[in-house]
């Protein structure tokens, strides 16, 4: 099966716990644009208010190690640039350093030397210019809502006594 030519790009998407410390990637997503990929994601992540604030950004400005580098990684101008780490196949990467680099090659090597070598995919590096984040003025407007809804696990729900004894 082919993919339409005008579906809707692919984002990364980046949360960053309740008790957490760092964000973590949770997943991917098809949206519109970076505005519609954060509410989508609110949708989808916040819905038992587990998370406090979102990253999202599209899956092609994400760089991997042990690809070959990006077409034009030729900029000579250093930009920070956030690094993500997996500690071992299976976990989720989750950012461990914010990092100027010309190139996110350059940013890819030089997190493999801060944190050792790491099998193919295992760090990621992404611009920061590409991010989308939640700002801290809208907090309320994106998640708050959730908090008047309850959210209803199945024994939440009382069964009639006869399908109790099934």
């Amino acid at each position: 099966m082919s993919e339409s030519t005008n579906a809707w790009p692919r984002f990364e998407v980046f949360v960053l716990g309740r008790n957490a410390l760092q964000y973590k990637h949770s997943s991917s997503l098809h949206a519109a644009d970076a505005r519609h990929a954060l509410l989508l994601a609110r949708d989808i992540y916040f819905r038992r208010q587990e998370g406090v604030s979102l990253w999202v950004a599209p899956s092609d400005s994400l760089d991997e190690n042990g690809e070959p580098p990006s077409a034009g990684e030729s900029a000579t101008e250093s930009q920070q640039y956030e690094v993500f780490l997996q500690l071992k196949p299976g976990l989720d990467h989750l950012h461990v350093a914010s990092l100027l680099a010309a190139s996110a090659s350059q940013a890819l090597q030089r997190a493999e030397r801060a944190f050792g070598e790491f099998p193919p995919g295992a760090v990621w590096a992404l611009p920061s210019a590409a991010l989308s984040c939640s700002e801290p003025d809208e907090r309320e407007m994106l998640f708050e809502p959730m908090a008047g809804k309850t959210y209803r696990l199945p024994t939440f729900f009382q069964l009639p006594e006869a399908v109790n004894h099934m």
